[in-house]
């Protein structure tokens, strides 16, 4: 069974800065308000090269617009993608829609990234904190341990639930 890419927080697509596929025959830069400046650099950056087509999806952008612009783009494009978790999601997700895989996506995210644990209690997911080892689902309320695996499907990592230990108060032995 074939599951399509998810951008996660820990996607092989994310990176730091950008890198130039040179083996490819055009660039296309997309960004937000947000990713704006990264993309105008990388752009300056790799002018002269190959071709390469810019797309802003500021303010009220139509998803099938987007898509459509995705969809017009020829085989072998190399998609940059820099913007805020939620566009960068989205764009991701109407690219991969449209048949892009993994290696022809390259994502900067500006501001922090998103983390979900879907819960194996009550098979919700939950927003958590980037580092966090342990949640409380915001659903049922138990207790998850976020193990290191991330389900495509369920989009976020396993929760397991566990029963937390309650410290004890100390009790002094009487002389």
């Amino acid at each position: 069974m074939y599951n399509s890419p998810v951008l996660f927080d820990k996607s092989v697509t994310i990176v730091n800065q950008f890198t130039p596929r040179n083996e490819r025959r055009k660039f296309v830069v997309i960004s937000d308000q947000a990713g704006y400046e990264k993309a105008k650099s990388f752009t300056s950056e790799i002018s002269g090269t190959v071709p390469v087509e810019y797309l802003s999806i500021n303010g009220m952008q139509d998803k099938e617009e987007i898509k459509r612009f995705i969809l017009s783009q020829k085989m072998g494009t190399q998609f940059y993608i820099a913007a805020a978790w939620n566009n960068a999601v989205m764009v991701f997700s109407l690219g991969v829609e449209a048949g892009l895989s993994e290696a022809e996506i390259q994502t900067v995210i500006i501001g922090p990234k998103r983390r979900y644990v879907y819960c194996m209690k009550c098979f919700e997911v939950s927003e958590v904190e980037e580092k966090a080892e342990i949640a409380e689902c915001d659903h049922c309320r138990a207790s998850l341990e976020i193990g290191p695996f991330y389900s495509i499907v369920r989009e976020g990592y396993i929760g397991y639930p566990f029963i937390p230990i309650e410290k004890e108060e100390e009790v002094e032995v009487g002389s």
